[in-house]
């Protein structure tokens, strides 16, 4: 959970140097950030619990199956929180503050972290099924690449970098950094998932 707090903790601190409107926005963001995180865990630790059971038993079936509900609950997370990005992000932030430049960079942020929201809740979800079959090394790893991904794209994509005609996106481009490193953990922890833990079979 911290690593995943971190997201928006580094978040804020580079966008601090961008702007006071943008660093109030991605303040209000942080409890939408964290109901994303509780959902995951939540889906995540039951998950690693089955599993562990599972498996111990030496029902291989079942784990199969409870790793499939995993994936399955995820998805349904995933389209709660892609239907609050198109539909409650805008209201959230005029029920917030009516300054019209935090509403633009909350709504840009809040949007772009919910609507590519599968990334968190796979990336805990693969990473909780390692961890049930004992491969915790490769859920440090995955956590770890994730958040360095984000720390070395925050800059990037909030101010630009000229030379590679990447624009300055502002609060946009701290929400892409921050779920391209979700996307990166959620990818590394799924090929883990297939290429090194052999107790479960993903369908």
């Amino acid at each position: 959970m911290l690593v995943q707090a971190l997201y928006n903790v580094v978040d804020s601190v580079y966008i601090s140097r961008y702007s006071e409107a943008a660093v109030t926005a991605l303040g209000l963001a942080f409890p939408v950030q964290n109901v994303q995180i509780g959902f995951g865990v939540g889906i995540g630790v039951g998950i690693n619990s089955m599993l562990s059971k599972t498996l111990g038993e030496g029902n291989r079936d079942r784990a199969d199956r409870v790793a499939g509900n995993g994936i399955f609950l995820s998805l349904v997370a995933t389209a709660l929180f892609v239907l609050f990005g198109l539909f409650g992000a805008a209201p959230y932030y005029q029920m917030q503050h009516a300054s019209s430049e935090i509403l633009t960079n909350g709504i840009a942020y809040t949007k772009i972290c919910t609507l590519f929201t599968a990334g968190i809740f796979f990336e805990i979800l693969f990473e909780r099924m390692l961890q049930a079959t004992g491969r915790t090394a490769h859920t440090m790893l995955t956590q770890g690449l994730g958040a360095i991904f984000n720390i070395a794209l925050d800059p990037v994509f909030i101010f630009g970098v000229e030379w590679l005609g990447i624009p300055s996106m502002g609060a946009a481009g701290a929400a892409i950094a921050t779920v391209a490193g979700q996307w990166v953990a959620a990818t590394l922890a799924l090929i883990f998932n297939i290429t090194s833990n052999p107790d479960v079979k993903l369908s």
